[in-house]
């Protein structure tokens, strides 16, 4: 699973190549890349569970 989401971030997000020069910045641009999956992720799961729980609900 770690593979594939590196996979999506490069080429998907710009991972790929560095676009700063100096790490710390870099580091910082791959960090909020890295949440905005996460939290986009997470919405999709609350999403899903949240339409599960609709159906039971009757």
């Amino acid at each position: 699973m770690v593979e594939r989401t590196f996979g999506l971030l490069k080429q998907h997000h710009g991972l790929a190549k560095a676009r700063y020069l100096g790490l710390e910045r870099n580091k910082t641009r791959a960090q909020l890349i890295a949440m905005s999956h996460n939290l986009k992720t997470g919405m999709n799961i609350f999403k899903q569970m949240r339409s599960l729980g609709d159906c039971y609900a009757q």
